[in-house]
C-alpha cells in the first residue's frame, strides 16, 4: 500500500485485558488519546479515560457487562456534545439525550463542543465589575456577587440551599440570563420537582437542565459538571451572561473517588486521589468575565456542597472553598429559628462583589455591618446587666429591626433601590416602638407600596442617582409619616423618639453627676 494513501478500510481495535464494573482495560489501539469514543461488539459505548504503558483504561456510558476477550472499535467521535438554542427550557443527560419526555433535539448543523476542554486564559478575561443582581437582599447588599465570580455554597442537610438555588434562577427573568440547573448524582424524584418548579414558573424558558440521577452509571454522573460548563461556555461566546449551578459538587467528588480506586490511584486524605484539588479547579476556573474577542459575557458558578456542621474545616470544604472567590455558608439551626435565607453572615464571605456595588449600596452596606458586629458584641454584655444605656438598647433594637428586613421568604424578589430603601428604614424612627411580628407585616405592606404609591415610586426612582447614605437616611426620615399612614401606625413614632431621647438625657445627666461625685 501507498504510504501517503488514507487508511480508510483499516480501524483500531482492542481486547478487553480485564474489567471492573463499568471500568475497562483494553489492549491494543496504538494510536487512540484520552476522550476518544470507543464501542464494542454489542453497541455499549465508553471514552478513553486513561493512557498506561501496557494498556488503555475505558469508562463505561452504557450498563452491561463486558467479558474479557471482547472487542472494542475506536470510534471516529470524541467525547463531545451537539449545541444549540433548542437546549433552551429542556433537560438533557451529559451526553446531550433529552430526558424530559419531550421530542427529540433538532441537532442539525449547531455546534458540537469537546467536553473536556482548558479553562481560557487570563489575557481573555476582564476585571469583575458588574453586579450579578440575585434580588435576594441579604445577598445583594451583604454578600454581593459579581458576574463571572465563583461563590460556593455549602451547609448542613436542610439548611434551605436548594430552595436558594432555585430563587436565584427565579429570580432572573427579564434580566437575559442563562440558567444552567447541573443535577449531580441527585434522586429521580428530586429532579422531577426540580422541572416542575421551572416548568410551573416559566423558568424553564431560558434554563437548561443537566442531570445524571444517582441511579446511573458513575461515568455519567461524573461527566454531569463538564457537560454544564460547556453548554454555559456556548451561550456566554454568543455575548449573553450565565448562572450555572452545580449541585451538588461533593457528589462529583465522591463519584471520582470511586473511579480512581477502581483504576488502582493511591488514595491520599479521605480515600480522595492526590488530583482531586485539580479536577474541581479545572472546572471551575472555566466561570468568568470575559472580553469581547473571547465572545464577551460571563459565567456565573454557584458550586453547592452539603457537608455536617462539624465538617466545614474538613479536606473537600477547605478545598473548594480555597479554589473559589467566597463562599455562603448556610445554618440548619439559623432556618429552624425562621431566618430566610439561613445564611451566616459572619461567616459568609465574598471576594470580589463588593467592588460591583455602586457608592451608596457600598456605604450602607458597611454601616450595616458595623450594626450587626456592634449589636453581636452588645449582646454578650446585656447579659449581665438589667438596665441598659439608651445607646446599647437603641443599637440592640436595630440589630433586631435589621435582621427583620434582611429576611426574605422564597420566591420574592427586590430590585436593588428597594433595597436600600428598605434596609434605610432600620435608622429611622420608624420601627423603634415596634415588635418583631409588627415590623414583619409592615414590610410586606412597604414593598406592595414601592410599586404602588407614586410618592414612593419617584423617590425609588430618585434614589439610583443618589451617592450619600447621610442624605439618604435623612430622606427616608422624611417619609416616616407616609410609611405611618401605610401601615396603620396608631401613634406617631416620632413621639416615641422624643420619649427615649428624654430618657437618654436623663441617663447622660445621671451618668455626670456620678462621676462629678467619685471625682
Amino acid at each position: 500500500m501507498d504510504a501517503k494513501a488514507p487508511a480508510t478500510n483499516q480501524q483500531e481495535v482492542g481486547y478487553v485485558i480485564s474489567s471492573r464494573d463499568f471500568l475497562v482495560f483494553l489492549d491494543g489501539m496504538p494510536h487512540v488519546k484520552i476522550n476518544d469514543l470507543v464501542i464494542s461488539e454489542t453497541g455499549k459505548r465508553g471514552w478513553v479515560y486513561s493512557l498506561q504503558r501496557n494498556r488503555v483504561e475505558v469508562l463505561m456510558l452504557d450498563e452491561g457487562v463486558v467479558n474479557p476477550g471482547e472487542l472494542f472499535k475506536r470510534s471516529e467521535n470524541r467525547l463531545s456534545i451537539s449545541m444549540g438554542e433548542y437546549l433552551l427550557g429542556r433537560a438533557v443527560n451529559p451526553m446531550g439525550v433529552a430526558i424530559d419526555g419531550k421530542r427529540i433535539l433538532a441537532t442539525g448543523k449547531d455546534a458540537v463542543s469537546e467536553l473536556d476542554r482548558k479553562a481560557p486564559n487570563i489575557n481573555m478575561r476582564k476585571f469583575i465589575d458588574e453586579q450579578f443582581v440575585t434580588g435576594i437582599t441579604l445577598i445583594d447588599s451583604l454578600i454581593p456577587l459579581g458576574k463571572g465570580q465563583r461563590e460556593l455554597v455549602l451547609g448542613d442537610a436542610h439548611s434551605g440551599k436548594t430552595a436558594f438555588t432555585i430563587d436565584l434562577i427565579l429570580n432572573q427573568r427579564e434580566r437575559n440570563v442563562i440558567c444552567i440547573y447541573a443535577s449531580i448524582g441527585k434522586p429521580i424524584s428530586q429532579l422531577k420537582s426540580l422541572l416542575e418548579v421551572l416548568t410551573h414558573t416559566g423558568a424553564m424558558a431560558y434554563s437548561v437542565v443537566v442531570a445524571a440521577s444517582s441511579s446511573e452509571a458513575a461515568p455519567l454522573i461524573y461527566l454531569t459538571p463538564q457537560t454544564a460548563f460547556t453548554i454555559a461556555e456556548y451561550f456566554q461566546k454568543s455575548g449573553r451572561d450565565v448562572l450555572l449551578i452545580l449541585d451538588d459538587i461533593g457528589s462529583h467528588a465522591k463519584i471520582y473517588r470511586e473511579i480512581s480506586l477502581l483504576s488502582g490511584k493511591t488514595p491520599g486524605r479521605e480515600s480522595y486521589p492526590g488530583d482531586i484539588f485539580y479536577q474541581h479547579s479545572h472546572l471551575l476556573e472555566r466561570a468568568g468575565s470575559f472580553k469581547d474577542e473571547n465572545g464577551g459575557g460571563s459565567i456565573t458558578a454557584i458550586p453547592v456542597l452539603e457537608v455536617a456542621l462539624s465538617d466545614f474545616a474538613t479536606f473537600l470544604p477547605t478545598n473548594l472553598v480555597g479554589m473559589t472567590d467566597g463562599h455562603l455558608l448556610f445554618n440548619s439551626n439559623l432556618r429552624n429559628q425562621g431566618t430566610s435565607p439561613a445564611i451566616d453572615i459572619s461567616l459568609s464571605v465574598t471576594r470580589v462583589g463588593r467592588q460591583t456595588q455602586d457608592r451608596l449600596q457600598n456605604l450602607l452596606s458597611s454601616r450595616i455591618r458595623e450594626l450587626l458586629a456592634r449589636a453581636a458584641e452588645l449582646q454578650t454584655i446585656s447579659k449581665f446587666s438589667a438596665e441598659l444605656p439608651f445607646q446599647t438598647r437603641l443599637i440592640l433594637k436595630q440589630e433586631e429591626i435589621m435582621d427583620e428586613l434582611l429576611n426574605q421568604e422564597n420566591s420574592i424578589r427586590i430590585n436593588i433601590s428597594q433595597q436600600i430603601v428598605l434596609l434605610s428604614l432600620a435608622f429611622t424612627p420608624l420601627f423603634l416602638d415596634k415588635d418583631v411580628e409588627f415590623i414583619k407585616k409592615s414590610k410586606l405592606v412597604i414593598l406592595e407600596s414601592f410599586t404602588k404609591d407614586e410618592t414612593l415610586r419617584s423617590f425609588i426612582d430618585k434614589v439610583k442617582a443618589m451617592e450619600n447614605l447621610d442624605q439618604l437616611i435623612k430622606e427616608v426620615a422624611g417619609l416616616v409619616p407616609l410609611f405611618n399612614k401605610l401601615i396603620g401606625a396608631e401613634t406617631p413614632t416620632q413621639a416615641a423618639v422624643e420619649n427615649n431621647q428624654v430618657t437618654r438625657n436623663k441617663e447622660e445627666g445621671t451618668s455626670n453627676k456620678e462621676q462629678t461625685m467619685t471625682k
